[in-house]
């Protein structure tokens, strides 16, 4: 029971290779740096070719790069798919991916255009203003120089 509850493989093998896309960038010559960086890089990779995947390990490699570039929703919806459905690999990710867009493009396209913001980001919003009255405020029509 213990057993099946934690020894999720796929899970283990998705921190390790998380652990080797953060390995500490060393901005100086340092011998315990360097020997530090490089023993978790030997660390890590070894415990990923001992869980004998079934996937490639650039593969493996890619799919956590591209699933780390996108919003947690998203990764939420992804990760309940994966296990519910025991799907995995670069392909697959790419194609939920595909088929959230064309869902968002759809949800968007039916919504208010002036109200489309898809694209998640801010923007910032444009004003203009106009005056109604027929005199100049700074010389309220006073100065001789001044066509107001």
């Amino acid at each position: 029971m213990l057993r099946d509850r934690y020894s999720n493989d796929s899970l283990i093998a998705a921190a390790h290779v998380k652990s080797l896309l953060s390995l500490p960038v060393i901005n100086k010559q340092s011998a315990t740096d360097l020997r530090a960086m490089i023993n978790q890089f030997q660390s890590n990779l070894n415990a990923i070719k001992a869980f004998d995947l079934s996937l490639p390990l650039h593969e493996v490699l890619l799919s956590q790069i591209l699933i780390e570039h996108v919003d947690d929703v998203t990764i939420k919806q992804w990760e309940i798919k994966a296990v519910s459905q025991g799907i995995t690999g670069l392909e697959a990710i790419i194609k939920f991916l595909e088929g959230k867009r064309q869902a968002l493009e759809l949800i968007y396209a039916s919504q208010d255009p002036r109200n489309n913001n898809s694209s998640g980001v801010s923007k910032p919003t444009k004003h203009a203003y106009v005056t109604t009255h027929s005199s100049c405020v700074l010389c309220r029509g006073s100065h001789p120089l001044h066509r107001c």
